[in-house]
């Protein structure tokens, strides 16, 4: 883009960005992909926990007739990220009470300002 003169700049820009959304396109389809590839690369289809499931007629007779996809689908595990859930709750507990503490003492500092201005 640098190296573009002035009047070329425009165009070479919507060409960079035509071709940027092309990639980005391509990139979108091939992790669509991957992630079907992963999923069901022997070409079979088999139940994905949170994802898919074929019921039987009798599932479904058990289930009330419902055909409600949660029903049967289940939830997909979800991978242990190694966070801590109490002392992270801990943390973000205490740094919204800075925060509000903070947001107190602004809220003063304005309004004893706004009473010095006579408002």
């Amino acid at each position: 883009m640098e190296a573009a003169e002035k009047r070329e700049k425009k165009k070479t820009q919507e060409e960079y960005n035509a071709k940027l959304a092309e990639l980005s396109e391509m990139l979108t389809i091939a992790k669509e992909a991957n992630w079907l590839y992963e999923k069901f690369g022997d070409g079979v289809y088999v139940d994905v926990l949170g994802l898919c499931k074929a019921a039987t007629i009798a599932e479904i007779e058990a289930k009330g007739w419902s055909l409600t996809p949660g029903a049967y689908v289940g939830v997909a595990p979800v991978e242990e990220d190694g966070v801590n859930f109490e002392e992270r709750m801990t943390e973000i507990h205490q740094e919204l009470l800075a925060l509000q503490a903070e947001s107190n003492d602004l809220m003063d500092t304005i309004s004893k300002n706004m009473k010095e201005m006579g408002l």
